[in-house]
């Protein structure tokens, strides 16, 4: 079964269920968490559409000055949550060209772990009855280390977080055919090959030395282990203590 979101405006949205647990217990649950880039082309049907997958929160991103306009239907609570600043300009001066890879979420990590728990914290104590979206623009990179880290923490084999961001690369390479930026050009089939063997060879080397657990305790938000892990797993939600449903669809 597909794990894309088929909503018109969203070219790269994903469920991060249905993805294969690393102890042999199945896969994350659909329909708790997606990822997708930013939501600003999206109509009432498209809002609605959320709405039906039974999202109910959004965590955006995105820095303060991409964001244009929400649109987001009342039933639907957003959060604001940047996870880097490109006013930095040590960091853009050394990242910059790599923002579009996963060769600079280490730096991210270090620079401003409290920006990415502000991130982590919507998505753990988000209510259990309702889905979470998390977006940045492109939904691919800055999303991306998000939903590394959740996937991480839910024990998902490594070939199946490398597999989230390689569609995530795939969707979003199509989309700049139509829609290029001078920043991150579209690839032909022939170029597309080697970039992602890049990138995804960056992916691996950071799970190589990164563990989410031990991160976010580290930096005293061990209390997020639990509800975080627990949103992508048949568990009960330990802050709500409610049973999330088993759901295959």
């Amino acid at each position: 079964m597909t794990r894309a979101l088929p909503i018109t405006g969203l070219h790269n949205a994903w469920d991060l269920g249905g993805l294969p647990l690393d102890d042999s217990r199945g896969d994350t649950v659909r329909g708790r968490l997606y990822r997708s880039p930013q939501l600003d082309a999206l109509d009432d049907a498209g809002w609605d559409a959320l709405l039906e997958a039974g999202v109910r929160t959004v965590v955006d991103l995105r820095n303060d000055d991409e964001v244009r306009t929400t649109g987001a239907p009342a039933a639907i609570t957003v959060h604001r949550a940047p996870i880097e600043d490109q006013g930095d300009a040590e960091f853009m001066a050394r990242y910059g060209e790599h923002l579009n890879s996963p060769r600079y979420y280490p730096e991210v990590l270090r620079r401003w772990p409290h920006l990415v728990i502000g991130a982590l914290r919507p998505i753990a104590e988000a209510p259990a009855d309702g889905a979470v979206l998390i977006h940045c623009a492109g939904g691919r990179d800055r999303t991306g280390l998000i939903a590394a880290m959740l996937l991480q923490l839910a024990g998902v084999m490594r070939a199946g977080i490398v597999n989230d961001y390689w569609l995530a690369v795939i969707a979003t390479n199509f989309h700049l055919r139509e829609n290029p930026r001078p920043h991150d050009p579209w690839r032909s089939n022939r170029e597309l090959g080697p970039w992602l063997d890049r990138v995804t060879g960056e992916l691996h080397l950071f799970l190589d030395a990164f563990d989410a657990e031990a991160w976010l305790r580290e930096h005293g938000a061990g209390e997020l282990v639990a509800p975080l892990r627990a949103r992508l797993r048949d568990a009960w939600h330990p802050d709500a203590g409610i049973e999330f449903s088993s759901r295959s669809a």
